[in-house]
């Protein structure tokens, strides 16, 4: 299985003003924000990533060379159209992801590694999405892309719903109907991840996997965050 890794953006909403290194550069604990991912992911028992670039590539691809991809597999794929969705990222990865199941994740979210392995180990199925219930404890639970999940099944998903029992953590795990749902949002001019969510739902193709008590994440998108995280937490 691979991890298709989204690191094609700008991250306008931490670096302000001033656009500098990718924000999944980082310093973070022992490395940074990528390598601390990407080592989680390869404690749960995944080697084999795909790190879709974007704006400023070459700091990406550089800062890896020089470490010799910490020992990984890694495919990289740019995006040309890296100022559109998200979802865009991860449509191009289909030709290297093939048929398989992947696990997708965010570039900027960190999250504890019990929680990785039981998204990685979920048996295949349903299209999953790692959800933290604790509304109530999120950070910066304003700009979080929240979901409404009844039992284990995704009901809804946006930034902008009214009502929501849950907060998405950043971490799927897919197969090639996202691309299909992907395909079909691009139709109605819709280019984020969860535009394809969406469609799955639609579908009744999204479950949760969901983030247990003694969990940890954070999705570091302000220097609010990026702060919060170096100060408080752990993984």
């Amino acid at each position: 299985m691979k991890v298709v890794i989204v690191a094609a953006g700008m991250g306008s909403r931490l670096w302000r003003q001033t656009y500098t290194i990718p924000k999944t550069l980082l310093p973070f604990g022992e490395g940074t924000i990528l390598s601390t991912i990407m080592g989680n992911f390869h404690k749960a028992g995944i080697d084999e990533f795909v790190i879709v670039v974007g704006y400023q590539s070459e700091y990406i691809t550089d800062y890896l060379g020089k470490n010799n991809n910490f020992g990984h597999n890694i495919s990289f794929i740019e995006n040309d159209q890296w100022d559109k969705g998200n979802g865009i990222s991860v449509l191009i990865a289909e030709p290297v992801v093939e048929d398989e199941d992947f696990i997708l994740s965010m570039s900027d979210h960190i999250i504890s590694l019990s929680a990785l392995e039981r998204i990685v180990s979920a048996p295949r199925g349903c299209s999953l999405l790692l959800i933290d219930p604790r509304v109530d404890e999120i950070y910066d639970i304003d700009d979080a892309t929240k979901v409404v999940f009844q039992e284990n099944r995704i009901v809804d998903i946006g930034k902008e719903i009214d009502y929501y029992n849950g907060v998405d953590c950043g971490v799927f795990k897919l197969n090639k109907r996202f691309f299909t749902a992907m395909r079909n949002a691009l139709i109605m001019n819709q280019d984020s991840i969860s535009a394809a969510v969406k469609e799955l739902i639609r579908n009744n193709d999204m479950e949760a996997v969901f983030m247990n008590a003694d969990e940890r994440w954070i999705d570091i998108d302000t220097p609010a965050a990026y702060l919060h995280s170096l100060n408080n937490l752990s993984f």
